[in-house]
């Protein structure tokens, strides 16, 4: 990501939905200035953007981002994906989105071992919360 020089807002998502006069994302947003960020509140109000003070020595440990991958195995809850060599333990809520390769909601019986995925969620270590899950060998 490029250095943010003109101090404007920097937003970074998933469209959701694009409609004639509007857009839906989920989205984070960010404007480092003076060592203070901008959030976006998801579950309260999505369109409200509050400051957020940061501590010096507090570095943040959960990203939000897509991670491709591939299944090694499933349950009815979590799978396993692969990227290169390192696995990731991938949590499936109720309100996580499964998706084909159309953007087309699938069930999750779908998704089979050996599938290419996208995941777009919550990464902490080696652990995702799943926020869409895309699978891009289905059509």
């Amino acid at each position: 990501m490029k250095k943010n020089v003109r101090n404007a807002l920097a937003i970074s998502g998933l469209a959701l939905a694009i409609g004639a006069s509007g857009l839906t994302l989920t989205a984070s947003a960010s404007m480092m200035k003076n060592n203070r960020g901008l959030k976006l509140e998801r579950q309260e109000n999505p369109s409200k953007i509050t400051r957020v003070k940061k501590a010096e020595n507090i570095r943040s440990v959960t990203h939000r981002r897509t991670i491709p991958g591939i299944v090694q195995s499933i349950s009815a809850d979590s799978l396993i994906m692969t990227q290169g060599n390192k696995n990731y333990t991938v949590a499936i809520s109720g309100a996580t989105r499964l998706l084909n390769r159309k953007w087309n909601t699938i069930p999750s019986s779908d998704i089979k071992e050996g599938d290419k995925i996208r995941i777009f969620g919550t990464i902490s270590g080696t652990n995702i919360v799943a926020q869409t899950i895309r699978d891009i060998s289905l059509q």
